[in-house]
C-alpha cells in the first residue's frame, strides 16, 4: 500500500480519521500510532520488528542518556554534595564533571552504533562484503572464503542494491528515514535541546507516523511532539488545507510523474540508441520526473499529516530557481539536508580541532585557504553520508561525491565569479548574472539527477560520452517518442501539466504561503479550483488496465 493507491485513499484513511474523530482528545495520538504500525504491517510485514527494536534503542538510549546527565555529583568520600551539604573544590568538580560527561558519551556512542548498526546490517552488510571482495580480488588475493560470507549477506539483506520496494524485501521500508530521526533524537537529548520522552508510546509514533514513514519529510522531535500528541480534532479548516495538498500531490503524480514514467525506463534500458540531444532530453526529463514523483508524494503526505493538524516540514521550496547547487540543495530534499546541517556539517566545524585549525589557518594561511580547507573537511562526510544514505549503489555514492565536488569549486570560485562580475560593471543581483547562475545551476542539476538514476557508473559515463559525440539534430526528437511508450497526445499533457506546476511554483516563490493560505481565497474560486484539479486529474491521469505507478523512489532508501 502506497500513498498514491485506492486502498489508501478509499479504505486507510478514512477508518483513520473516522476513528481519530471518534475518540477522546487524550486517546487521538493512540489511534494514529495504531494507524502508523498496521500501515507499516502492510507494508512490510514482520519487518516492523526492526522498527520497534529501533524504537525501544532510541527510548531507552534517550532515557538513560538523561539519567546520567541528571546524576549528582560524587564526593571524594564517596557522598553527595545534595546529602552532606559540603562542597567540592574546583579541581574534583571539574574532574567529576569530567567523568560524567566520558560517561555520556560512552552511552551515547553505545546507542549510536547499536541503532546505526542495525542499518549498517540490513541495508549494507552485502555491499559491504561485495566491496572487500571486490578489492580482494583486485589485488589477487584468494578471497573464496569472502564469496561465501558474501553469499551469505545476500540471503540476510536481500538485493539491497535494488532500487524499487520490491529489491529490497529484507529491508524495513523508510529505514533510512526513521533512522535518521532516532540518530537526531538522541544527539539533541546529549546536548541538552530537550529532556528525553518517557512514554514509548509517543517515541514509537515519531519514528513511525505513517504519512512520513515511506518518503519523509524527516522529523525533529522538537518540530513534531505538541502537535501529534495534542489530539486537535480535524476541522473543516484542517480537511480543506490538507485536501488541497493531497489534490496538488496527485496531479503531479498522475499527470506527470507516471506519464514520464514510462519514459524514463525505457530511456534508461535503451540508452544505448540515444546520443547527442536525445541524453540531453534524458537529464532534463529524468530530473522532472523525479521532482513530480517526490514532491507530490511529498505533497501527499503532508496533506494528510495537515487534515490531522500536524503541519509537517516543506520539503521542496521551488528548486529550480536556485542559483548554484547550494542553493539547490536548500530547496531540494530539506529535510535531508539539514539534517546533515545540524547533525554532521555544524558538530564537525565546530569542534576543537577545527577551532584550532582555524585559528592557524587565519594566522598563517590567510582567510581564503583556511575557508576553503574548513569547507572540505566539514562538507566531505556530509556528501559521502549523503550518498551512502540512499543506498548502496555506486551512483549514489558517486553522486555525494559529485556534490561534495561542486560545492566545493563554488566556494573556491566565488571571489573570481565577483571579480568577473565586477569587471564587466555587471550588478550580482542584476537578471543578467542571475539568469546566468540559474541556468548554470540546471546544468549541474540535471548531469547529477542522470548520475542518480543510472543503473551504473559505466552506463553514465556512456551516456555522457554519447551526448558529447552524437548528433545534435532536434528533428529526431518527435520520431522517437513512440520508442519510448509514449505518444505526442502524452507529451503534450505532460508539458502543460509542468507549466502548471512551475506557475504554481513562481506564485509559491512570491508567496511563501501560498497554499497554507489557500483557504482566505473566496470559496466559488476555491470549489471551481478543487473541481477543476479532479477534473484534470479523472481525465488526463494515468491509472487503469496495465498501467503501472512509478515506484515510490525514495521509499527504498
Amino acid at each position: 500500500m502506497a500513498y498514491n493507491t485506492n486502498t489508501y485513499f478509499l479504505y486507510f484513511l478514512p477508518v483513520v480519521f473516522l476513528g481519530y474523530q471518534l475518540v477522546g482528545k487524550k486517546f487521538r495520538w493512540m489511534v494514529l500510532l495504531a494507524a502508523s504500525a498496521v500501515f507499516f504491517w502492510l507494508i512490510s510485514g514482520r519487518l516492523i520488528a526492526w522498527a520497534a527494536l529501533t524504537t525501544v534503542l532510541t527510548w531507552g538510549g534517550g532515557l538513560l542518556i538523561e539519567k546520567v546527565k541528571k546524576s549528582a555529583v560524587p564526593k571524594a568520600a564517596g557522598k553527595t554534595a545534595e546529602t552532606s551539604g559540603e562542597t567540592l573544590s574546583r579541581e574534583e568538580r571539574k574532574a567529576a564533571k569530567q567523568k560524567q560527561k566520558k560517561k555520556m558519551k560512552r552511552v551515547l556512542t553505545i546507542f549510536l552504533v547499536a541503532t546505526g548498526g542495525i542499518l549498517f546490517g540490513l541495508k549494507y552488510m552485502q555491499f559491504t562484503l561485495e566491496t572487500i571482495h571486490s578489492v580482494m580480488e583486485l589485488f589477487g588475493a584468494d578471497a573464496a572464503g569472502m564469496q561465501a560470507g558474501t553469499a551469505g549477506a545476500a540471503g540476510v539483506a536481500g538485493t539491497a542494491g535494488a532500487t524499487g520496494i520490491a529489491g529490497m524485501l529484507m529491508v524495513p521500508i523508510g529505514i533510512s528515514f526513521y533512522t535518521l530521526q532516532a540518530i537526531g533524537y538522541l544527539l539533541d537529548v546529549y546536548w541538552g535541546r530537550f529532556e528525553a520522552e518517557r512514554n514509548i508510546g509517543h517515541v514509537a509514533l515519531f519514528m513511525i507516523f505513517f504519512p512520513t514513514l515511506m518518503e519523509g519529510p524527516i522529523m525533529r522531535w522538537t518540530d513534531v511532539k505538541d502537535m501529534l500528541f495534542r489530539g486537535d480534532a480535524i476541522t473543516f479548516e484542517s480537511f480543506e488545507k490538507g485536501s488541497f495538498r493531497i489534490l496538488l500531490g496527485l496531479f503531479k503524480r498522475m499527470i506527470i510523474a507516471d506519464r514520464l514514467n514510462m519514459a524514463v525506463k525505457m530511456m534508461y534500458r535503451q540508452n544505448a540508441v540515444f546520443t547527442g540531444i536525445m541524453v540531453v532530453v534524458i537529464m532534463i526529463t529524468t530530473t522532472i520526473q523525479l521532482y513530480m514523483e517526490f514532491s507530490g508524494t511529498i505533497d501527499i503526505c503532508i496533506g494528510t499529516a495537515r487534515i490531522l493538524n500536524v503541519q509537517l516540514k516543506e520539503n521542496f521550496r521551488q528548486p529550480f530557481y536556485a542559483q548554484s547547487a547550494a542553493e539547490f540543495w536548500r530547496r531540494w530534499h530539506i529535510s535531508l539536508g539539514t539534517w546533515f546541517k545540524n547533525y554532521i556539517f555544524y558538530p564537525v566545524s565546530t569542534s576543537s580541532l577545527m577551532k584550532k585549525w582555524n585559528k592557524f589557518g587565519r594566522k598563517h594561511c590567510g582567510k581564503y585557504i583556511t575557508t576553503v580547507v574548513t569547507s572540505a573537511i566539514a562538507l566531505f562526510p556530509v556528501w559521502m553520508l549523503n550518498g551512502l544514505w540512499h543506498g548502496p549503489k555506486w551512483p549514489y555514492i558517486m553522486y555525494g561525491v559529485y556534490y561534495f565536488v561542486i560545492l566545493l569549486a563554488e566556494i573556491m570560485l566565488q571571489p573570481l565569479g565577483e571579480a568577473v562580475w565586477s569587471r564587466m560593471h555587471l550588478d550580482a543581483q542584476s537578471g543578467v548574472v542571475r539568469t546566468v547562475r540559474t541556468l548554470r545551476t540546471w546544468i549541474i542539476i540535471f548531469v547529477g539527477e542522470m548520475l542518480f538514476r543510472a543503473n551504473s557508473m559505466e552506463q553514465f559515463f556512456t551516456m555522457m560520452k554519447r551526448m558529447v559525440t552524437g548528433p545534435w539534430d532536434g528533428g529526431i526528437l518527435y520520431g522517437n517518442l513512440p520508442n519510448l511508450g509514449m505518444e505526442a497526445a502524452d507529451a503534450v499533457v505532460a508539458a502543460l501539466g509542468c507549466l502548471i506546476i512551475f506557475w504554481l511554483d513562481k506564485r509559491a516563490e512570491e508567496d511563501p504561503m501560498l497554499y497554507e493560505n489557500i483557504n482566505e481565497h473566496h470559496f466559488v474560486g476555491r470549489g471551481a479550483l478543487y473541481y477543476a484539479m479532479i477534473f484534470a486529474i479523472v481525465i488526463f491521469g494515468s491509472y487503469g488496465v496495465g498501467y503501472q505507478p512509478a515506484d515510490l523512489i525514495y521509499a527504498g532508501f
